[in-house]
Protein backbone atom coordinates (compact mmCIF):
# COMPACT_ATOMS: atom_id res chain seq x y z
CA UNK A 1 0.00 0.00 0.00
CA UNK A 2 2.74 2.49 0.87
CA UNK A 3 5.28 3.36 -1.78
CA UNK A 4 8.99 3.50 -1.03
CA UNK A 5 8.84 7.29 -1.49
CA UNK A 6 6.04 7.55 1.09
CA UNK A 7 7.90 5.37 3.60
CA UNK A 8 11.04 7.47 3.10
CA UNK A 9 9.03 10.66 3.52
CA UNK A 10 7.50 9.42 6.77
CA UNK A 11 10.95 8.49 8.09
CA UNK A 12 12.11 12.00 7.15
CA UNK A 13 9.04 13.51 8.89
CA UNK A 14 10.05 11.74 12.10
CA UNK A 15 13.61 13.04 11.77
CA UNK A 16 12.37 16.62 11.22
CA UNK A 17 10.22 16.46 14.36
CA UNK A 18 13.19 15.27 16.42
CA UNK A 19 15.66 17.75 14.90
CA UNK A 20 13.41 20.83 15.01
CA UNK A 21 12.59 20.71 18.72
CA UNK A 22 9.33 18.74 18.47
CA UNK A 23 10.70 15.56 20.02
CA UNK A 24 7.52 15.13 22.07
CA UNK A 25 5.93 14.04 18.75
CA UNK A 26 6.87 11.00 16.67
CA UNK A 27 5.83 9.15 13.54
CA UNK A 28 4.91 5.53 14.21
CA UNK A 29 4.37 2.51 11.98
CA UNK A 30 1.75 -0.04 12.98
CA UNK A 31 3.16 -3.09 11.20
CA UNK A 32 0.14 -5.38 11.74
CA UNK A 33 -2.01 -3.02 9.66
CA UNK A 34 0.83 -1.39 7.69
CA UNK A 35 -0.47 2.00 8.78
CA UNK A 36 1.25 5.13 10.00
CA UNK A 37 0.33 7.76 12.53
CA UNK A 38 1.97 10.68 14.27
CA UNK A 39 1.27 11.46 17.89
CA UNK A 40 2.57 12.95 21.06
CA UNK A 41 1.84 14.86 24.20
CA UNK A 42 1.63 18.66 24.04
CA UNK A 43 2.01 20.67 27.20
CA UNK A 44 0.52 24.17 27.19
CA UNK A 45 2.10 27.23 28.76
CA UNK A 46 -0.20 26.65 31.75
CA UNK A 47 1.12 23.07 32.08
CA UNK A 48 -2.07 21.38 30.87
CA UNK A 49 -1.43 18.27 28.78
CA UNK A 50 -3.08 17.34 25.49
CA UNK A 51 -2.59 14.05 23.67
CA UNK A 52 -2.50 14.64 19.89
CA UNK A 53 -3.06 11.96 17.25
CA UNK A 54 -2.76 12.20 13.48
CA UNK A 55 -3.54 9.08 11.41
CA UNK A 56 -1.56 9.37 8.19
CA UNK A 57 -3.86 8.97 5.17
CA UNK A 58 -2.84 6.71 2.26
CA UNK A 59 -2.52 9.75 -0.02
CA UNK A 60 0.10 11.43 2.17
CA UNK A 61 2.03 13.67 1.54
CA UNK A 62 -0.37 15.03 -1.09
CA UNK A 63 -3.39 14.41 1.17
CA UNK A 64 -3.88 16.46 4.35
CA UNK A 65 -3.67 14.35 7.52
CA UNK A 66 -6.36 14.91 10.15
CA UNK A 67 -5.22 15.96 13.63
CA UNK A 68 -7.21 15.05 16.73
CA UNK A 69 -7.00 15.84 20.41
CA UNK A 70 -7.67 12.42 21.92
CA UNK A 71 -7.19 13.40 25.54
CA UNK A 72 -8.77 15.12 27.34
CA UNK A 73 -11.96 13.64 25.94
CA UNK A 74 -14.43 15.18 25.90
CA UNK A 75 -12.69 18.48 25.32
CA UNK A 76 -14.99 21.09 26.79
CA UNK A 77 -15.74 24.68 25.90
CA UNK A 78 -15.80 27.41 28.55
CA UNK A 79 -19.55 26.84 28.99
CA UNK A 80 -19.06 23.11 29.70
CA UNK A 81 -20.33 21.86 26.32
CA UNK A 82 -18.20 19.35 24.40
CA UNK A 83 -16.46 21.07 21.48
CA UNK A 84 -17.04 17.96 19.34
CA UNK A 85 -20.79 18.67 19.46
CA UNK A 86 -20.12 21.73 17.27
CA UNK A 87 -18.77 19.61 14.41
CA UNK A 88 -17.26 21.93 11.82
CA UNK A 89 -16.87 25.31 13.49
CA UNK A 90 -15.19 28.42 12.16
CA UNK A 91 -15.48 30.03 15.59
CA UNK A 92 -13.55 27.20 17.25
CA UNK A 93 -11.35 26.22 14.27
CA UNK A 94 -12.56 22.63 14.24
CA UNK A 95 -13.46 20.09 11.57
CA UNK A 96 -15.65 16.99 11.73
CA UNK A 97 -14.88 15.16 14.98
CA UNK A 98 -13.77 11.54 15.12
CA UNK A 99 -16.37 8.85 15.90
CA UNK A 100 -14.77 8.57 19.35
CA UNK A 101 -15.70 12.22 20.05
CA UNK A 102 -12.15 13.50 19.54
CA UNK A 103 -11.95 17.13 18.41
CA UNK A 104 -10.36 17.55 14.98
CA UNK A 105 -8.25 20.70 14.81
CA UNK A 106 -8.45 22.69 11.61
CA UNK A 107 -4.73 23.06 10.90
CA UNK A 108 -4.77 23.50 7.11
CA UNK A 109 -7.42 23.90 4.46
CA UNK A 110 -7.63 20.98 2.03
CA UNK A 111 -7.38 23.36 -0.93
CA UNK A 112 -4.14 24.85 0.41
CA UNK A 113 -2.52 21.62 1.51
CA UNK A 114 0.42 20.46 -0.63
CA UNK A 115 3.16 17.87 -0.34
CA UNK A 116 5.73 20.46 0.74
CA UNK A 117 4.06 20.91 4.14
CA UNK A 118 5.72 18.87 6.87
CA UNK A 119 4.14 17.39 9.99
CA UNK A 120 6.25 19.69 12.15
CA UNK A 121 4.15 22.60 10.85
CA UNK A 122 0.95 20.67 11.58
CA UNK A 123 2.01 20.14 15.19
CA UNK A 124 3.12 23.77 15.44
CA UNK A 125 -0.39 24.85 14.45
CA UNK A 126 -1.77 22.44 17.05
CA UNK A 127 0.32 24.11 19.74
CA UNK A 128 -1.03 27.50 18.67
CA UNK A 129 -4.59 26.09 18.68
CA UNK A 130 -4.08 24.77 22.23
CA UNK A 131 -2.88 28.16 23.49
CA UNK A 132 -5.90 29.84 21.85
CA UNK A 133 -8.17 27.17 23.37
CA UNK A 134 -6.84 27.99 26.81
CA UNK A 135 -7.53 31.68 26.17
CA UNK A 136 -11.07 30.64 25.24
CA UNK A 137 -11.38 28.82 28.58
CA UNK A 138 -10.18 31.91 30.43
CA UNK A 139 -12.35 34.43 28.57
CA UNK A 140 -15.21 32.54 26.92
CA UNK A 141 -14.28 34.15 23.59
CA UNK A 142 -14.10 32.11 20.37
CA UNK A 143 -10.77 30.71 19.18
CA UNK A 144 -11.31 32.78 16.03
CA UNK A 145 -10.76 35.86 18.22
CA UNK A 146 -7.23 34.65 18.95
CA UNK A 147 -6.21 32.81 15.77
CA UNK A 148 -6.83 34.16 12.29
CA UNK A 149 -7.92 31.87 9.47
CA UNK A 150 -5.75 31.31 6.42
CA UNK A 151 -7.92 33.61 4.31
CA UNK A 152 -7.52 36.42 6.85
CA UNK A 153 -3.78 35.83 7.07
CA UNK A 154 -3.23 35.66 3.29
Amino acid sequence: MWSTDQRNRLAMEHQILQREGFSQFSVYHHSAHDSYYASGLATSSSSRRYNLYSPIPPGFPSQRPPLYIIDPNPLLMANGTAISRLGVSHAMHTLTPHDQGWVQICHWRDARWHSGIVLQKVFLKALIWIEAYEQHLATGRDLADFVRTMAEAA
